[in-house]
């Protein structure tokens, strides 16, 4: 009988929805052969099995590096968290660095159900959930202190993406804070007007109409043609997240750093869940899995709030000159009027409600 309901958990959706299922299923099959065949080079050793005496199998897939804090610290305090609150019932088998899901495949992931769970940048989400777009814009800036009071498990906003996402066959596990854009460059670019005729590497639409609003040339080029292009000087500077700045090396081709603040807005992923996977669980469970996921985002946030700071400083150490935009300093200012106007043209492109509980939340 275990066997069976692992397969169930796994496979479909549960029994009310069988005749969806049917079409479900081969869709299904097909998104988890184009995954497994791009994961290729992936070992399978990096697969973390289930636990062969589970009721019920969930796979939680993450990409980037395994040992980041959003990977290591979520995953292990929400395995540990269902281990103990489901007595065992629920076993947890991981796919990391990309080994099932690649980082931009993950909403298409979740919502044919390839994977239970997965690790997905919220940003990812803006053009089907609009509560998810209006977080990826720069009047959503909370600081690292006040991130869990904003959009922490329990908030009028954490619920309201949550609410926004199952619309979609998604639930909310957790969002998490992964610090403000940094900009490295080639010469120093600490104030609005250094940004004029500047080409900038961007990564999505908020950092492209940034650049734009402070007159600068945005290019979209991807992560591994960063490096050469600013060593090359195809492009004077390159926004992206600390994080990924220091694993690319960014510091041996650009010597100066400029860590905005949360005025360029703020990076965040999180983890979702495929609905359907978590309505095949028994009430307790479904509680559990939620519970788990609640009590793992706080303690990730927790450790990506202390890393951010810490590279901060291996940047400084591998000679970067780093500018920090301290609120209330003058430079800060400077980009907070500069880019005041793309801040009220976002406003007015979502619901007033929405806008008005995404401000309040910060305050």
């Amino acid at each position: 009988m275990k066997a069976v309901e692992n397969r169930r958990l796994a496979e479909t959706p549960g029994e009310k929805d069988l005749a969806p299922a049917v079409a479900c299923s081969s869709l299904r099959k097909l998104h988890r052969r184009h995954f497994l065949a791009a994961a290729g080079a992936a070992s399978v050793s990096a697969v973390v099995p289930a636990r062969a005496d589970a009721n019920f199998t969930l796979r939680l897939a993450s990409w980037g590096a395994p040992s980041a804090p959003q990977v290591v610290v979520f995953t292990t305090a929400f395995q540990a968290a269902v281990q103990k609150a489901g007595g065992g019932r629920i076993a947890i088998q991981t796919f990391p660095a990309g080994s099932l899901v690649n980082e931009r495949a993950v909403p298409s992931a979740i919502q044919s159900h390839v994977v239970d769970i997965s690790l997905t940048t919220m940003g990812s989400w803006a053009s089907i959930v609009p509560t998810a777009g209006v977080l990826n814009t720069v009047f959503f800036r909370p600081t690292a202190d006040n991130f869990l009071k904003a959009i922490g498990p329990g908030t009028a906003l954490f619920d309201a993406l949550d609410d926004d996402m199952s619309k979609h066959g998604v639930r909310l596990l957790a969002a998490l804070y992964n610090g403000p854009v940094v900009v490295s460059s080639r010469t120093l670019m600490d104030t609005p007007a250094a940004f004029r005729g500047k080409t900038v590497r961007v990564f999505d639409r908020l950092t492209a109409q940034i650049v734009q609003t402070l007159g600068g040339a945005p290019s979209t080029i991807e992560v591994a043609d960063v490096y050469p292009a600013l060593q090359r000087g195809t492009v004077q500077a390159a926004i992206g997240g600390l994080e990924g700045a220091i694993g690319l090396k960014e510091y041996e081709v650009a010597k100066f750093l400029l860590a905005t603040n949360g005025l360029f807005g703020l990076l965040m992923t999180g983890y979702v869940m495929n609905k359907s996977a978590l309505d095949a669980l028994p009430p307790d469970l479904r509680k559990v899995v939620l519970d788990a996921g609640y009590t793992a985002c706080r303690q990730a946030t927790a450790a990506m709030i202390a890393a951010y700071d810490r590279e901060l400083g291996q940047m400084q150490q591998h000679g970067m000159s780093v500018t920090k935009l301290d609120a209330g300093s003058p430079k800060y200012k400077q980009f907070a009027d500069a880019l005041a106007p793309l801040a009220k043209s976002q406003e007015k492109s979502f619901p007033k409600e929405l806008v008005r509980k995404v401000i309040d939340a910060q305050s």
